[in-house]
């Protein structure tokens, strides 16, 4: 007799089928059922899907099977829609006491990074290990930083937790990360709550998202507002030298130094910088990326194309990491690998978003603008301060016939590090008779030469290495002159530079032409030295001159050769 081969195949147990026949009923409340199958992975069902009244239905149907360690997927299948459910996978029991250990530690490594800040606020010389024996430092410290700090991430956490128990999502309690701040330098590296099963659909998705991030911001509202009042330390040039950590303040901080601004080199204390690690959290947790707050967000709102903005920012994160040399961008992005770069569908990926939720979105946005900055903290070696500058010229000596106008120029050189700001003063002095004649420009008058200064300002600034030039004419009046002299005398003063320079720009009409070799030499005992004295009549009829050469000997003067 032949054997029938249907007789190979094994019945299902009979508590599946029992299952599958009370899934079917439960189903049936909320669809019309088509056709039901299962297998040993799951149970389906084809159904007639409304999609007006599929969101609170598919709800309905998620929370009751959820009493039965069960959860439901909506999928499309050969242009149909199936109801696929599921059994949870056996999870371990949830203690508190893992989080409770984790809050203890972490308020004592940011309590003890807030005694450090504190300390080097003030100017206090214990090192990272010493605080820890300070008791003053680490109270003061703790209250000024660490419990506000620890107040932002917490509050950042609760947001997830309560809107997720909203949408009727199991979550865990916030667990906080500690880390020692001899690795770290504020003391955490946040704190992440667990999302114990599947999230239900896209509405839920954005809200979880950005609930944790809107609550973490706007507990740091009053802690930076708080933390600017008391910033009221400014740096000595001492405390400025040295290798500093520079933090960069993204754009909200700019809107509360309008009502608080600070003073020129203050430093910010240590609640100014517990509310800016708040909002630097805000703005990492809004990366629209993988899992990330911002990654949740995103795949709410644009589903499936969610991807290719998850992969645009990491190649942004990544040309940031290498151009700026900021590296914390590429923790994250390792983390987002790590935790998975394709953000997984919520059970409801059908279900629109409704007003409500893209407010939400344009909110967590707009949060994340006010938020960010590509360099958030780096570290810079600072200089004392340095005020100096130079004058540069070509000769102070003009040569002029009758008639003739010249160029004069001197330029101006900050050799500091510092911008400098220069007085300029100017006198002026005719040689006649042997004498100088002295007068405040620009009241001489009346001899053959006519300089114009009008264009020379009386104050200037430079900044760091800027050279700046500045021309004045000189004219000699037509006629045969014989001889005329004018000095200017120009005062260079910089109050900070503690510099007071004074030059001397001749100003000579002749028609003689005189041109050394030097201005100036000395000629030590037993040695000789050549000078060349080149002097070129320019008039049109013979002239006599007379030279005098003045040294110092000693302490007296000789004249002659």
């Amino acid at each position: 007799m032949k054997e029938d081969a249907f007789s190979l195949i094994p019945d299902p147990p009979q508590e599946a089928v029992d299952m599958a026949k009370k899934l079917k009923r439960l189903v049936g409340r909320y669809y019309s059922v088509l056709e039901s199958s299962f297998d040993e992975k799951g149970f389906y069902f084809t159904v007639i899907l409304d999609k007006k009244t599929h969101p609170d239905n598919f709800e309905a149907l998620r929370l009751a099977l959820k009493k039965m360690n069960m959860f439901p997927r909506v999928v499309s299948k050969e242009g149909e829609w199936v109801i696929a459910i599921f059994r949870y996978p056996e999870r371990g029991r949830y203690s508190i006491r893992v989080n409770i250990l984790l809050l203890a530690l972490t308020v004592f490594t940011t309590f003890w990074a807030g005694a450090i800040l504190w300390e080097d606020y003030w100017g206090g010389s214990a090192g990272a290990l010493e605080v820890l024996t300070h008791p003053r430092a680490l109270l003061y410290g703790g209250l000024s930083f660490g419990l506000p700090l620890m107040a932002i991430l917490g509050t950042h956490e609760l947001g997830h937790y309560f809107v997720s128990r909203r949408h009727n999502v199991d979550a865990s309690l916030p667990f906080f990360i500690p880390i020692p701040p001899l690795i770290a330098p504020f003391g955490t590296f946040g704190a992440l709550i667990s999302v114990r099963e599947n999230i239900p659909n896209r509405r839920a998705l954005v809200e979880i998202g950005a609930a944790g991030p809107i609550a973490g911001f706007m507990m740091a509202l009053p802690v930076i507002y708080i933390g600017l009042k008391l910033s009221t330390k400014t740096l000595t040039p001492d405390e400025l030298s040295g290798m500093h950590y520079i933090i960069n303040l993204p754009l909200i901080f700019y809107f509360f130094l309008k009502f608080v601004p600070l003073q020129q080199n203050a430093a910010l204390h240590p609640t100014a910088i517990a509310g800016w690690i708040g909002v630097f959290v805000t703005a990492l947790n809004l990366l629209p990326m993988g899992q990330l707050d911002g990654g949740h967000i995103v795949r709410g709102v644009f589903g499936e194309r969610a991807k290719q903005i998850s992969l645009g920012f990491i190649f942004i994160l990544l040309i940031l990491s290498f151009t700026t040399g900021f590296l914390t961008y590429l923790f994250f992005v390792l983390l987002v690998f790590l935790f998975g770069l394709i953000h997984p569908p919520p059970l409801d990926d059908i279900s629109p978003l409704r007003g409500k939720q893209r407010i939400v979105a344009f909110t967590a946005l707009l949060l994340f603008l006010l938020s960010f900055h590509p360099v958030p903290i780096y570290v810079e070696e600072f200089k004392p301060p340095h005020y100096s500058f130079e004058i540069q010229y070509a000769s102070n000596v003009t040569y002029l016939l009758p008639g003739e106008v010249e160029e004069v120029s001197f330029t101006l050189y900050n050799t500091g590090n510092e911008p400098i700001d220069i007085e300029i003063g100017v006198w002026g002095a005719y040689y006649t008779g042997g004498e100088l004649n002295w007068t405040s420009w620009p009241l001489l008058k009346g001899t053959g030469i006519d300089v114009r200064l009008e264009d020379l300002p009386e104050e200037v600034t430079l900044k760091v290495g800027e050279r700046r030039t500045f021309r004045f004419t000189a004219e000699a009046a037509p006629g045969n002159i014989t001889r005329e002299a004018l000095l200017l005398e120009m005062n260079f003063t910089s109050e900070r530079a503690e510099k007071n320079i004074t030059e001397r720009f001749w100003i000579l009409a002749s028609p003689i032409r005189v041109t050394p070799s030097t201005k100036d030499f000395i000629v030590h005992p037993g040695n000789g030295i050549r000078y060349n004295l080149t002097v070129k009549n320019l008039a049109r009829f013979d002239l006599s001159l007379s030279i005098n050469v003045t040294g110092r000997w000693g302490g007296g003067r000789r004249e002659g050769f």
